[in-house]
């Protein structure tokens, strides 16, 4: 076999399915196999990278290895069933649909569809791997019988590149800087990172910010969030939109405390990427949260503002607590090695094409 492509619904630039996608193809490439990557949402500067899902029907062989990235209830879902294909699939996790309930109906039924659609694959693919065991779990659950675990592959090689100047000059001061990322989406629960962030501002540390980096656009929650800001009067409050890699390096430069109070997540990038960056994490303990942190960062149970605040004020001002969060964290972050995860993808690979 020497043709291992991959197939999915949606490539977008700076997404961790998007990137995650990319290092995989890089590795096969490395490896001596012809590998393309299909999808029906190309945005526009995918395109290089990427052929319409459909022209795959011109690709498709037994001989051939196809890996699904499994994301959202999709049109690839019913042409992937139909081919001869040996089959990986990999689950991203599909946010629970309840959390979009009242926000925004169509994503809404995206979800529902998508969820739907996971269980005709029990019988379909040779293997399902979660990119975490959370993932691993829920497909377990389902009845998958052969399913594993490949993290997302992450090149720390990137990061190395030069943070965006303007921003680590203009608010690398004497403020401490809080930092979330991740779309502006319900299930992320930005509103609990924006009542810690007033519980810390008002009655600890008045110089303080709070950036939350990522894609907006779910208009009631954005209209929810700018409410809550305003019926709070909280200052200094920094809603970024999408963001250039250079700029999003630069938030990482200057925050103090990466705060996470998600209540749905398949993996979550941001963690790995704070450990790497050396930025103690504070996060709510749910979904994969727990898987990819391991016994690094701090996890909290429930989420009482007052004594999360007190948790951030901790890790601000005692340098001891604060280099021993990041030491678990460092430790943490080998885990997560390009290297070690191209071997647990080699396994895989052999699992099914023997």
């Amino acid at each position: 076999m020497r043709q291992i492509h991959q197939i999915l619904p949606c490539l977008t630039s700076g997404d961790a399915i998007g990137n995650h996608t990319l290092e995989i193809q890089e590795i096969l490439h490395r490896w001596g196999y012809t590998s393309h990557i299909f999808a029906d949402d190309i945005h526009r500067e995918m395109r290089p990278f990427a052929k319409p899902y459909l022209q795959y029907k011109k690709y498709s062989s037994p001989d051939n290895l196809l890996i699904y990235h499994f994301s959202v209830g999709s049109p690839v879902s019913k042409l992937v069933r139909t081919l001869p294909d040996k089959k990986i699939l990999i689950y991203h996790n599909i946010t629970p649909p309840e959390f979009l309930r009242g926000f925004e109906d169509f994503t809404y039924e995206v979800l529902k569809r998508g969820r739907e659609e996971l269980r005709d694959y029990r019988e379909v693919c040779q293997l399902a791997l979660g990119d975490s065991e959370f993932n691993r779990l829920e497909l377990e659950e389902m009845g998958f019988k052969s399913t594993g675990v490949l993290p997302i592959i992450i090149d720390f090689e990137k990061y190395k590149t030069l943070p965006r100047l303007s921003i680590v000059e203009k608010y690398r001061d004497d403020y401490v800087n809080l930092l979330f990322v991740g779309r502006i989406i319900p299930n992320k629960r930005q509103e609990d990172v924006l009542l810690a962030f007033y519980f810390y501002k008002k009655y600890i540390n008045p110089k303080s910010r709070l950036f939350l980096v990522g894609l907006n656009g779910i208009e009631r929650y954005d209209f929810m969030l700018e409410e809550l800001i305003r019926r709070l009067k909280l200052d200094d409050v920094y809603f970024t939109g999408k963001v250039q890699f250079e700029e999003l390096l630069a938030y990482y430069h200057i925050a103090h405390v990466f705060l996470c109070m998600s209540e749905h997540e398949g993996f979550c990038v941001p963690l790995v990427e704070s450990m790497y960056f050396k930025i103690p994490i504070i996060a709510y303990k749910a979904g994969s949260i727990p898987y990819t942190l391991g016994n690094s960062g701090i996890l909290v149970n429930s989420k009482k503002y007052e004594e999360i605040a007190e948790m951030i004020h901790l890790l601000v001002e005692d340098s001891n607590l604060r280099r021993k969060v990041i030491e678990s964290q460092t430790q943490r972050l080998a885990f997560f090695h390009k290297s070690r995860l191209e071997e647990i993808l080699r396994k895989y690979i052999q699992q099914v094409v023997g």
